[in-house]
């Protein structure tokens, strides 16, 4: 009888050790840690002033329809993040500075304007909308002549 007692608590003292080494029981996959890598840097004012023309072309249409739900995820967002990483990476004591494409950072901002407005339901929607229009155009002119684009600093 000793002998029975003895043994059954040896097994409850080591159930959970058991337990433990075999990892609960648990059948969790193991969470994998995804290394992404660095996004290449530019201080090309010409690759952010064709990524602003080509974002404001997607989204501007948002903002013409007054698509009020979505602008602030799809358009604002997007326009802060191009803008704050042009004005971060393009500075004027690079080798490339921006010249004429600094209308499309311009171009970026008045959208931006424009969209907060439309949310808004402000009464210079009319305005912005107009700044905008024009500041697109005359980005649209730097990107046609990448001649004028880029100015050197010296």
């Amino acid at each position: 009888m000793l002998k029975t007692k003895t043994c059954l608590r040896a097994m409850v003292l080591c159930a959970p050790l058991l337990l433990i080494a075999c990892g609960n029981g648990s059948n969790e996959p193991e969470k994998k840690v995804e290394i992404k890598p660095a996004p290449k840097l530019t201080n090309d004012a010409t690759a952010y002033a064709n990524a602003a023309w080509q974002l404001i072309n997607e989204i501007d249409p948002l903002v013409y329809d007054k698509k009020i739900d979505e602008i602030e995820e799809k358009v604002r967002k997007p326009l802060r993040q191009l803008s704050t990483d042009w004005r971060i990476n393009v500075k004027m004591t690079d080798s490339v500075t921006e010249g004429k494409y600094a209308l499309c950072r311009k171009a970026l901002t008045s959208l931006d304007s424009w969209a907060r407005d439309v949310i808004a339901n402000a009464n210079s929607v009319t305005q912005k909308q107009a700044d905008y229009e024009r500041d697109k155009a005359q980005c649209k002119g730097a990107i046609d002549n990448p001649a004028l684009g880029n100015t050197s600093p010296k």
